[in-house]
């Protein structure tokens, strides 16, 4: 998916265009709405699934440049649940399996451990999965950029 933003064309100075885009805010309609952006004029929020993203605009020379940017503090939170997680599953696993005498029946005959198939099998996919949420996040982040932006530029053409 091509993934570029659409530049828009303004005659507003760039307190003007903040100030509209408060006031929209201020309705309701805009969410995420950060004023007080230090990376740009202003910021709103880009909602993706699984992660959220920043929608920066800055203001230059008659235009609004839109950026966005993944949000860093969740995808970093779901990175280290899935690290974390992996072990604690390893002897509730072996604990639950042994419960069953044929697994250790099983695991006697053929000579291996359960960490010996548990690990490969939680370890593994991990980064298809990481790459698969980033993936989502950046398409569904980068719709709703595009429906922040077409709202922009009617409000920005209004008198």
């Amino acid at each position: 998916m091509d993934q570029t933003l659409e530049v828009i064309e303004t005659k507003l100075s760039a307190t003007e265009a903040k100030e509209r885009m408060g006031k929209l805010s201020k309705k309701g309609k805009l969410p995420g709405f950060d004023a007080n952006c230090q990376q740009g004029l202003f910021a709103v929020a880009a909602h993706g699934t699984p992660f959220d993203s920043v929608l920066i605009f800055e203001h230059q020379e008659g235009q609004l440049t839109p950026s966005l940017k993944l949000t860093p503090m969740i995808p970093s939170i779901f990175a280290a649940l899935l690290v974390i997680t992996v072990w604690p599953g390893l002897p509730l696993t072996d604990g639950f399996l042994a419960s069953f005498p044929w697994y250790g029946n099983l695991m006697a005959k053929i000579g291996i451990d359960t960490w010996h198939w548990y690990l490969p099998i939680t370890i593994l996919p991990a980064p298809f999965m990481w790459r698969s949420a980033i993936r989502k996040s950046r398409d569904s982040a980068y719709v709703s950029a595009q429906e922040t932006i077409e709202l922009t530029k009617i409000t920005l053409d209004a008198s």
